[in-house]
């Protein structure tokens, strides 16, 4: 027995309806707060465990500046670029801008609530997971090792239920605390952002050699299926001298099951905005179908060895 259901969490929200992170169709949890940096994430409100407020429909605005009139802090200012100092504003510990709004433009993200809660929410669903071709629930974030007591008993209450469980993870944090969260999951996708370290430092903020050693560590330990996602950010490591890296250090691993090749997405640009934030990777694009076919070529080089997709296994 781990933590009991009085531990909680901020999530954002669950998706009921998720048919790309798990086999079936799943409830797909997005908890807040990360140990990562990435330059590029995709879910830049997620990476914080605290709420935020965030700017989530601007077009709506009637420019009656009740906002402005109820903020304390003075922080929000309809002229100013992206609306609210940060600095200033006190998040959802206020959020007075986002009750006063007649027309919801402002949204706080982020609830907090016990794995009992969760479980019973996404219990729901069952007989749909159950008729799904293996659905269930997928914790992901941010990171659910971020809060490894509340995912963990999340999990094992889903697991009590014969719900199917997995999580997305980018595998930082000790193994004691992976495996804390892991010995609940019947499937971990897991992230590799690149091979070298240094290079790895530079776009996640930490180096890569505790990651790879928790995946040498889970392929040892954890007895269900492992899928290892490559998010393929340009110019940084959708190389196919990093690609090949990758596979040839995934190969030995018999718990490896699949290899999901994960295209540039540059729709986190509105989000970015919204949260009042630059985002370094603005005008990126999604590589070229023909050129994703030659990384995917790289990977089904090791003798059909892994399942290997472009964007999604399920």
């Amino acid at each position: 027995m781990v933590a009991g259901t009085t531990v909680k969490a901020y999530i954002h929200k669950v998706d009921e309806y998720a048919v790309h992170d798990g086999p079936g169709g799943r409830a797909l949890v997005f908890l807040k707060g990360c140990h990562l940096s990435c330059k590029w994430c995709q879910n830049p409100e997620l990476i914080k465990p605290e709420p935020e407020i965030m700017i989530i429909h601007g077009d709506r605005c009637i420019f009656c500046h009740k906002c402005e009139k109820v903020c304390p802090v003075d922080a929000v200012r309809l002229e100013r670029s992206g609306r609210i100092d940060r600095e200033k504003c006190l998040g959802s510990s206020c959020s007075k801008c986002v009750e006063a709004c007649p027309k919801g433009v402002y949204e706080v993200v982020g609830y907090k609530t016990t794995p009992g809660e969760l479980y019973k929410h996404v219990a729901k669903y069952k007989i749909f997971y159950n008729y799904s071709r293996r659905g269930g629930v997928t914790l992901s974030g941010g990171d659910p090792l971020f809060h490894p007591e509340f995912s963990a008993e999340a999990l094992r209450l889903c697991q009590e239920d014969h719900i199917h469980t997995a999580i997305e993870t980018a595998l930082s944090a000790p193994y004691e605390t992976l495996w804390k969260v892991a010995e609940y999951c019947n499937l971990i996708l897991c992230d590799i952002k690149h091979m070298d370290s240094k290079k790895h430092k530079e776009g996640v903020g930490v180096p890569n050699e505790l990651i790879l050693d928790n995946l040498k560590k889970l392929n040892r330990d954890f007895k269900g299926d492992i899928v290892v996602r490559i998010p393929l950010i340009p110019g940084f490591n959708d190389d196919e001298e990093n690609i090949a890296r990758t596979a040839e250090f995934l190969n030995p691993l018999p718990q490896i099951k699949g290899i999901d090749l994960l295209p540039f997405n540059d729709l986190p640009a509105a989000k970015y905005e919204s949260l009042g934030r630059d985002w370094v990777y603005q005008g990126a694009k999604r590589q070229p179908r023909e050129y994703l076919e030659k990384l995917k070529g790289i990977v089904d080089s090791y003798n059909g060895r892994f399942q290997c997709t472009i964007g999604g296994l399920w």
